[in-house]
């Protein structure tokens, strides 16, 4: 009997076309990702082979997310279809048995589930033989068919998952005999996942987020966080540690509710209760009363009457639902798991400012409206025919748009409860913590004008397909096909018009300084133009209603014309013509005013300009010696205009008699260049060339005068330039003036795409070279374009804001209603000027004859103080270890968060205001961030603006790593060891993940390439803290100085990192001089066990620690492949007081020269566990297996011992 139900159930799902809906969805979404790039699921694969196993692996416990659905509708339609059909009682009555019908049923759902897993495997078997074959993807690009992969994920991923979901929604359908509890257990597992995602925001809750997961994505992140290409390559995820406790705790839980949903299975359908005694009196008093003669009427009094009830019904029915409980049960749950869980930098959280509270609100919401539009749309078309009342109420005189808009809106009405229930709850929390600045009106405006109107759109969208499908899952199925297909076609086919994109508008990035950003207008008139695309959406619905008995196709297209007519003509045509002239105005705007280019013909764009102009790479060109700026700031339109004034000289050898400047359609420039004419102007390229009347020779100058303008027209397809906004514009010279000379910045360092166009390899920084000639005469943020440049700036703004740019304020004034100012850098410095308007707070102090001063809004200046000290503390140490500040100014000013970085120009660094602003330092016990982010911006003001390294491997080295050890030093000044190692966590997790995702080579510190950032921030970090803890912060700071010394503001040639190292091999002891090779020149790495420890207590009162260790020095390549070397180092042990590793007891430094070996010492007090490099100063993957908890032994059996052997 079993296998006959079990049989049946799977040859009946065989023949509905819900099972290879879900196998075609599923297949193209992987078979678009494996074979483009367009395309990606969860991010790039770089140099990882497409079909390696461990995208095989994220692929399958990604889109396992998205089988829930194939779960959700196999396992509820085997609990309830009997039941539904009421077949039930005639089933049941037969000698059936229970354990035969209830497995039977389960596992036949359980096997279909499982089916739609077999497109992702064949995506990636077809897209390694059709890929190459048609052109999409070259062969080189795909490594050997991943058969283990397949079966290890179909073991670790598949089958549980599928077993915890199913189980789950079986259980609760055959308790509850409803679609609608199943669908509440379907977003209880997404809850779980989505809690998962928020706790990986910090690697504390890395561990705990990796347990919860019930799909094991979160597991899978963890567990392959720090694999190499190599490794990722072809390696398969093991069965243990966290991926085994993982498995096994949600296996284990989807058996058990399998079995207690077994134990309560009752083949009878569920008690809905009796009448009531009141019903009853109220029925047999209505049978006695007479019936009123009726006269019905029709009109418009009539309709509304109508679409209120039906409204009122729907919206009751589903407030009080069981669901709406569960709904705002999990939207409630999400909210708190995000604000707890929500760390956001170096494991701190941020004040509950509003714009951090929406970003938590739109998290919270997004997955379970995303399910809920699509699950209620087939709930509210087919919950009248499901209950046999349709053709009931069909039968009744009304119109078929009025019945669908008000179930439509009953639902729009009940996912906004939930909204301003989750904006209430948001400000609860703000008060609970303390802040009071409650702006209604923002949470109001964002989440009702950018948030939820694509989801009501979808709404509309759903119902149309609905009914034209007019099959209840299938149509669910065609939904997300639609969904996510058309996004894939989007991709596939450049298209990024969000005129196509249906629901889809700018999103608004509410700012405290600017409000609600440069697109608000854009978001508005998408959102018009959707929401009446979504009407006509449930017009066309509301005619191709299937009233009644079930109709062919074709006889619903001629009842849907023949509804065409009178008023609902009237109405659906008036809102067509509105929806069209709407459309005609966003397209005026966003292609006619502000058209833009696509990601393929931007690529196309980059492919031509190097093809076209590679040919002057080596045009000599003149340097900037002298500029003076001339910006006017105009923020309440969003112009900017700008002049400058050069004074250029010809420093090379080589005579010059031809200017070629490369500038951005966004800026449209004018060039006054004396003696000169025009010899090619390309505006679509942006090049124009120039002929110089006298050729400049060797020290011959010229003045010339560069103008250009920013002029804001209506608006754009996305959020438009968030870099001239009302309150808070911050531009920088290098974006708003064309650049001198053929720009290599332009052209795609993508090593894929750069084959895909047929173009040479490209390193992105030329190789080092000891003895760099020509190469050493250009640095690489100024690439031979200017060097040493004296700058002044003369800038205006509105009176009601600030403007502020480098150098010392000369002279304000105020003219005609503008404010004007005059700065003055007061040294020659680097071209990098910064120009800044907002309405600010300043608050100063005076350190020496600096001017440290804060430019704040003024609900920032929580952190204000704080950031001063950080600043003054700097200036104090760098200026002692490394050289005199040469500026009279130390600015820091805040920018909107629309990017949130801290950069730093001459005395002067813009800061976002979600970069130290709104950070909470309350608790004084951690770690001081904005100590460090201060810190590492003031040291580039010696690390970039008194010495920069040539454009070579290596460079940023001696900019981006010694300013991230200038201000970890900073740090340590006011902190100790174990604080230290709680925020360098941070680097060493930044350095190994970072070289996890490398798309092409990691290279050690010393050549580390401009865009490897892990290296020379991360690893950097980690080097040079261990550096100054092995040889002495003094002898570091002296090679430092030493080197800064040699090359202080010097002219060409620039240093590179051999430079750096001839000066610290200097302070390195013989004994530690292999440190220069392990971690400068070479790729090391260390992998530490400690195998035994054992502490006794001593005659004498103290404690005897004795400790073997498992040792491993390993180097690797660049494509992460390692290699065992022997040992010879100098590592420290030591043990801990207390069991949660923060009290460092003692510590000390030993040489370790063998795979394994013993150590022992003694301390004064009894320690708790015992430690390889206590303080974490090596760079090591796996750390857990360095610690242990000490084992205590009797000291006289242990020296008895000792003798005896």
């Amino acid at each position: 009997m079993f296998l006959e139900i079990f049989l049946k159930e799977v040859k009946g799902g065989l023949k509905q076309p819900m099972v290879y809906v879900f196998i075609f969805v599923l297949g193209l979404l992987s078979t678009a990702a494996v074979v483009s790039d367009s395309v990606m699921i969860g991010g790039s694969a770089g140099a990882v082979f497409r079909n390696a196993p461990h995208i095989v692996t994220f692929y399958i416990s990604i889109l396992s997310i998205f089988g829930i659905l194939a779960s959700t509708a196999f396992f509820n339609n085997a609990a309830l279809r009997d039941f539904n059909n009421q077949f039930n009682e005639i089933l049941f009555s037969t000698p059936i048995k229970k354990s035969a019908y209830f497995w039977g049923r389960f596992l036949g759902a359980f096997f279909l589930a499982t089916l739609p897993y077999l497109g992702v495997y064949l995506a990636f078997i077809i897209g390694k033989e059709l890929g190459p074959v048609a052109g999409w993807m070259p062969a080189e690009r795909f490594g050997p068919t991943p058969w283990k992969a397949f079966l290890n994920t179909y073991l670790l991923f598949v089958l549980p998952n599928t077993l915890f979901a199913g189980s789950l929604v079986f259980a609760l359908a055959s308790k509850f005999r409803s679609t609608l509890i199943s669908f509440g257990g379907a977003l209880f597992i997404l809850m779980g996942y989505a809690i998962g995602l928020s706790l990986m925001s910090d690697i504390e809750n890395e561990t705990m987020a990796a347990l919860v997961d019930m799909f094991a994505v979160s597991t899978f992140t963890h567990v392959s966080r720090y694999f190499t290409t190599v490794e990722k390559n072809t390696t398969v995820v093991a069965f243990e540690g966290l991926m085994l406790y993982n498995r096994l705790i949600w296996t284990s839980i989807g058996l058990l509710i399998t079995v207690l949903a077994y134990i309560t299975f009752s083949p009878k359908a569920r008690n809905i209760g009796k009448k009531s005694k009141k019903e009853e009196v109220i029925d047999s008093v209505a049978d006695q009363i007479s019936k009123p003669n009726v006269l019905p009427r029709f009109g418009t009094s009539l309709t509304w009457l109508q679409w209120k009830s039906i409204f009122a019904i729907n919206f009751r029915s589903m407030i009080k639902s069981n669901l709406m409980k569960i709904l705002s049960i999990y939207v409630l749950i999400e909210f708190i798991a995000n604000v707890w869980g929500g760390f956001e930098y170096f494991g701190l959280q941020s004040y509950p400012v509003t714009y951090k509270m929406l970003s938590v609100i739109q998290t919270s919401i997004s997955i379970l409206f995303a399910v809920s539009m699509v699950f209620y749309s087939g709930e509210l078309v087919w919950r009248d025919r499901e209950a046999k009342l349709n053709e009931v109420i069909d039968a009744t005189p009304h119109n078929s748009f009025i019945s669908l808009s008000a179930k439509a809106f009953a639902l729009i009405s009940m996912l906004s409860v939930i909204l301003i229930g989750m904006i209430f709850f948001a400000a609860g929390y703000q008060l609970i913590n303390g802040y009071t600045r409650f702006e209604f009106d923002v949470y109001f405006t964002v989440l009702f004008l950018d948030t939820f109107p694509g989801f009501m759109i979808w709404i509309f969208v759903c119902i149309l397909i609905q009914v034209l499908v007019n099959h209840k899952y299938i149509a669910y199925f065609v939904s997300i096909l639609i969904m996510f297909g058309s996004e894939i076609l989007m991709s596939v086919f450049d298209v990024q018009s969000r005129m196509i994109d249906i629901g889809s508008a700018p999103n608004i990035t509410y700012s405290d300084i600017s409000g609600l950003g440069p697109g608000l207008s854009s978001t508005i008139w998408f959102t018009i133009y959707w929401v009446l695309f979504g009407l006509l959406a449930l017009f066309k619905a509301g005619f191709f209603w299937n009233r009644g008995t079930t109709k062919t196709f074709p006889v619903r297209i001629k009842l849907a014309v023949q509804q065409m007519k009178g008023g609902n003509a009237i109405a659906f045509y008036g809102l067509s013509v509105l929806w069209i002239g709407v459309a005609s105005f966003v397209y005026y705007n966003t292609q006619v005013l502000n058209p833009y280019d696509t990601t393929d013909q931007r690529e196309q764009s980059q492919v031509d300009y190097e093809k076209e102009y590679k040919k002057y790479t080596d045009l000599p060109i003149p340097s900037l010696t002298d500029v003076t700026y001339h910006i006017d700031i105009f923020p309440h339109q969003r112009d900017v205009f700008v002049k400058a004034d050069l004074k250029l000289v010809n420093k090379q050898e080589n005579p010059i008699d031809t200017l070629l400047y490369v500038y951005s359609d966004d800026w449209k420039p004018t060039f006054e260049i004396p003696n000169s004419k025009e010899i090619f102007h390309n505006e679509d390229d942006g090049v124009i060339m120039f002929q110089l009347d006298q050729t400049l020779e060797q020290g011959d100058t010229i003045d010339l005068v560069l103008k250009t303008e920013y002029v804001t027209e209506g608006f754009q397809n996305g959020r438009g330039n968030t870099s001239i906004v009302k309150n808070g514009t911050f531009i920088n010279n290098l974006t708003i003036l064309p650049k001198l000379g053929y720009y290599e910045g332009i052209e795609i360092s993508d090593k894929n795409k750069r084959k895909k166009y047929d173009l040479p390899e490209k390193e992105q920084m030329p190789e080092l070279q000891a003895d760099c000639s020509e190469t050493c005469l250009r640095n690489y943020l100024s690439n031979g374009r200017s060097d040493w440049v004296n700058a002044q700036t003369f800038i205006s703004t509105s009176d009601d804001q600030i403007a502020v740019a480098p150098g010392s304020l000369v002279k304000e004034w105020t003219k005609e209603g503008r404010k004007y100012y005059h700065y003055k850098v007061d040294h020659p410095s680097l071209d990098f000027a910064s120009f800044v308007s907002a309405q600010f707070e300043v608050k100063k102090k005076k350190w020496n004859d600096v001017d440290i001063e804060i430019y704040y809004d003024k609900d920032h200046g929580q952190n204000v103080d704080v950031m001063i000290d950080a600043v003054e503390r700097s200036l104090i140490y760098y200026s002692e270890n490394f050289a005199p500040y040469e500026h009279k100014q130390a600015r820091i000013i805040e920018f909107p968060r629309y990017s949130t970085f801290a950069q730093a120009f001459p005395g002067t660094m813009p800061y976002s205001e979600a970069f130290g602003f709104i950070i909470n330092l309350e608790d004084e016990t951690e770690n001081n961030v904005i100590d460090a982010v201060i810190a590492h911006e003031m040291a580039h003001q010696w690390w970039a603006h008194q010495e920069i390294g040539a454009e070579m491997e290596g460079g940023t080295m001696l900019t981006e790593a010694f300013a991230e050890y200038s201000s970890l030093m900073v740090m340590k000044s006011i902190s100790d060891d174990m604080k230290m190692k709680k925020f360098l966590k941070y680097d060493f997790n930044r350095y190994l993940r970072g070289r996890s995702s490398e798309v092409e080579k990691e290279k050690p510190l010393y050549k580390a390439n401009s865009d490897q950032g892990y290296i020379h921030y991360g690893k950097g970090s980690v080097v040079l803290y261990a550096l100054q803890d092995y040889i002495g912060e003094e002898n570091v700071n002296l090679a430092l100085r030493d080197f800064l010394g040699e090359f202080r503001y010097k002219e060409p040639p620039y240093p590179t990192s051999l430079d750096f190292l001839r000066h610290l091999e200097k302070q390195v002891p013989d004994s530690l001089a292999y440190l220069v090779d392990d971690w400068f020149k070479e790729i090391t790495l260390y992998d530490f066990r400690l195998q035994e420890a054992t502490v006794s207590k001593t005659a004498d009162e103290k404690f005897r620690v004795k400790m073997k260790i498992d040792a491993s020095k390993l180097k690797a390549d660049s494509l992460g492949t390692e290699n065992e070397v022997p040992i010879n180092d100098w590592v420290d042990i030591g043990v801990y007081a207390d069991a949660d590793e923060e009290k460092l007891l003692y510590f000390e430094r030993v040489k370790v020269d063998q795979k394994e070996q013993f150590f022992e010492f003694t301390v004064n007090e009894k320690p708790l566990k015992a430690a390889i490099d206590p303080r974490r100063l090596l760079i090591e993957r796996v750390i857990k297996d360095n610690v242990k908890s000490l084992e205590e032994v009797d000291s006289e059996k242990e020296d008895l011992l000792a003798k005896s052997e």
